[in-house]
């Protein structure tokens, strides 16, 4: 299918057209040159180096006077002080990096040339014909083809998450697609510029290691049929095979301590089974997640082509046992890339998971939440070295060891404290759509902690504000001056009131004995409340500011929208308006100009029932920030924005949320909230709705024609069905060993 491919009738000319591999671990970007290939490899653990403990002890003398000079309006001596006492000693986290090239000379006639020589190192096919690279979303299998002399050849690959490892196949045809013999030929290595440390040949394979920092092998092995193979110098060379597969494997030393033997043990072991077992194992495998979900949207080929790939990059990126998607989810070609592609986490980070559990792919945040089990300790001592608190905090960004002290000299970003607490809170938003408690269980204490630091940190009269504090990643005047620093914002309220209230209910639901729920009732109390300007705007900061940037990216003041969902178009109706004219005033200054940035308006726009403007943004999305291999533009690429994306177009279709009470909840569930016209016709099966529930509807002409509720937990699930012309109260059975509840409406 159409909305099920990605194809290319040329090789990519930059990194950008390249088609992305990945199993969550090992992420490659294949460029498809059929004499020269190059395929970029990524291995999720290679970063810069090892932790450091880079708090700064100054933080904690100088937090009184900073909230003085703070309070006397005296912001620029504010930040100069913050500047010397808060920044991380040294200010750097680790940055992810890649893991270097595969490289693959090919020319049926042998005769290679010399990478990097001049002349020898230039084209080795001429007049290649019927040039096609595709990667098939739904199978997660790139295949390139082309014709030669005559012949037909073919590279398909796949990266396995059952077997651990890059498979790359090469054959030839004739034009009738009948096998020939003898006609695959080529040379392979692996490289990393200067950026390695050993390179050489074990067992007829070829590896390159680097041995400090982070050390790592990464490692390729060739098996064929007929012809010749010589494995020396870090090379393979193969002539005049009928077929061949090379296997590729990656390996650091954040998982494994021998991560050379762990290499050729991983490839040794999978290279007695054949192609086709191989690559049954791995399409099973990857279909166990894919076709949980399926969109089709009549005479939209390009939207649901969109989503497709969007959660494809997701499996790929993000799995069990992996990390978390970073800033470009796993597949980065710099050695020092922008923003380090690290953790960032006043929303990038976040936003990379607002689909995961609604698009029925639940798993993959435990990666997420390993992270935030790996930043608790540093969290800890982050908070009592820095600020003399109890719990835990973060700043802006995080990296592979979950490093907590801030990051950069960076005033509109970097002594921001609420960094865990807005992970801490996608605990309690996957709980509401699974219902797991035990899973609530084992990670409270993160929600508790992120709390306590706050009980200790807040302060103010008659309000309770975070001091210092910055609206991300914005500005103000003041006084002639263009400032950041501040005594709390208007996110951090919104933050801090979803916070303390899934604390409160979650340590209800599990029956926390050590949680102190009226302490955080009376914290809530002293939250400041929204505020609305003159303009009908929500107001950013505390106090009444210009904005030095009216079209800034971030729209953190609307965080209770979206994610929070505390202002919503039925509930609040007048910080509803408020949200849309803080977001049109916005628009109207250019803001939204980056992809991420568009992808949150478009989930704006759903979450205001707005199905044409949220269409809009998504169109601007695809025209104006999207890349040639579907990747977001920032610019430059981030993943965020494919994420943020994928979970609007969700929204549009449909949206849940939890109403508590005495003794239960209420699921009010929003069917087609924000259906713009064009998608008139359509049906979504697999969709996840908080309350555990499972969803395929389809609707015609803008009508709900049906719709099945699956119930997947053990209660029954009151529902408050709304939207397409629908408005009643059902319940939705509870499943059992030999029925599961589910609730059908078939509507005409």
């Amino acid at each position: 299918m159409a909305t099920n491919t990605i194809i290319f009738d040329s090789p990519a000319a930059q990194w950008e057209e390249a088609l992305p591999l990945g199993n969550g671990r090992l992420g490659a970007m294949i460029f498809g040159s059929p004499d020269r290939e190059k395929i970029q490899l990524n291995e999720d653990s290679i970063w810069s180096g090892a932790y450091r403990d880079r708090n700064n002890p100054a933080a904690k003398t100088a937090l009184p006077a900073i909230r003085r000079l703070l309070g006397e309006g005296r912001v620029r001596e504010a930040e100069e002080l913050c500047l010397e006492s808060f920044s991380g000693a040294p200010p750097a986290q680790r940055v992810y990096q890649t893991a270097g090239e595969l490289q693959i000379s090919f020319s049926p006639e042998g005769g290679f040339g010399h990478p990097g020589s001049g002349t020898r190192s230039g084209p080795l096919l001429q007049d290649v014909r019927n040039y096609r690279r595709k990667l098939d979303i739904a199978q997660a299998l790139h295949t390139l083809s082309f014709e030669y002399n005559g012949t037909v050849y073919t590279r398909e690959c796949f990266i396995s998450a059952a077997a651990g490892l890059l498979v790359l196949r090469f054959s030839a045809a004739d034009v009738s697609g009948k096998p020939v013999s003898g006609k695959i030929a080529f040379r392979a290595n692996l490289d990393r510029g200067v950026f390695y440390d050993r390179r050489g040949n074990i067992e007829d394979a070829a590896f390159i290691t680097r041995d400090g920092d982070i050390p790592f092998c990464a490692m390729i092995k060739v098996v064929q049929r007929g012809g010749t193979q010589r494995s020396q110098g870090g090379f393979i060379t193969v002539e005049k095979a009928d077929d061949a597969l090379l296997f590729a494997d990656i390996r650091t030393g954040f998982r494994e301590t021998d991560y050379v033997s762990a290499c050729i043990s991983n490839i040794n072991r999978v290279i007695a089974h054949n192609w086709e077992q191989l690559l049954a194992e791995h399409i099973g495998e990857y279909h166990s997640w894919y076709n949980r979900m399926e969109l089709e949207l009549r005479d939209n080929e390009n939207a649901v082509r969109y989503f497709n790939f969007c959660r494809y990059a997701l499996i790929s990126c993000s799995r069990p046992g992996a990390l978390p998607a970073n800033l470009q989810g796993l597949w980065n070609s710099h050695l020092d890339p922008p923003w380090g592609s690290d953790y960032t986490i006043n929303i990038n980070t976040q936003m990379n998971y607002w689909p995961a559990v609604m698009c029925n792919l639940a798993e993959t945040e435990e990666p997420l939440f390993d992270l935030l089990e790996r930043m608790y300790p540093n969290g800890k001592k982050t908070a009592e070295v820095m600020y003399g608190c109890r719990g835990f905090t973060a700043h802006h960004n995080t990296d592979i060891w979950g490093d907590t002290a801030p990051r950069d000299y960076w005033l509109p970003g970097s002594y921001w404290v609420l960094g865990a607490a807005w992970l801490t809170l996608h605990i309690w938003e996957h709980y509401e759509y699974t219902q797991d408690k035990p899973f609530l269980e084992k990670y409270f204490y993160l929600i508790k902690e992120a709390c306590v630091f706050f009980a200790d940190f807040l302060a103010g009269e008659p309000y309770l504000v975070v001091s210092p504090s910055v609206s991300p990643e914005n500005s103000y005047r003041l006084n002639g001056d263009t400032v950041s620093l501040c005594a709390g914002c208007e996110m951090d309220n919104q933050i801090l009131r979803k916070l303390f209230q899934a604390a409160i209910r979650a340590a209800e639901i599990i029956g926390a004995q050590d949680f102190n729920a009226g302490q955080f009732h009376s914290l809530l109390e002293r939250i400041p409340p929204p505020a609305i300007h003159r303009d009908g705007t929500i107001r950013e900061w505390n106090e009444e500011y210009e904005e030095a940037e009216p079209g800034h990216r971030h729209f953190s003041h609307l965080w209770a929208l979206c994610p929070g969902g505390a202002i919503t178009a039925d509930e609040t109706p007048e910080l509803a308006q408020a949200a849309r004219a803080t977001i049109e005033r916005r628009i109207s200054a250019n803001g939204g100009h980056t992809g991420w940035s568009r992808a949150w308006l478009v989930n704006f726009m759903s979450r205001l029932k707005d199905g044409e403007s949220a269409l809009e943004n998504l169109n601007a999305l695809f025209s104006q920030y999207t890349l040639p291999n579907l990747f977001n533009n920032g610019p430059p690429f981030q993943i965020d924005g494919n994420f943020g994306a994928l979970a609007g177009i969700t929204q549009m279709l449909v949206q849940s949320r939890i109403r508590y009470g005495d003794g239960g909840f209420q699921v009010v569930l929003d069917i087609l909230p924000a259906l713009p016209q064009s998608w008139a016709c359509g049906r979504i099966r697999g969709a996840r709705a908080k309350g555990n529930l499972e969803l395929n509807f389809e609707w015609q002409e803008g009508r709900l024609i049906s719709l099945a509720i699956k119930n997947r937990g053990a209660a029954d699930v009151s529902v408050l069905l709304r939207g397409a012309g629908i408005e009643e109260k059902i319940i939705v059975p509870k499943s059992s060993p030999l029925r599961q509840g589910i609730y059908n409406a078939h509507l005409g």
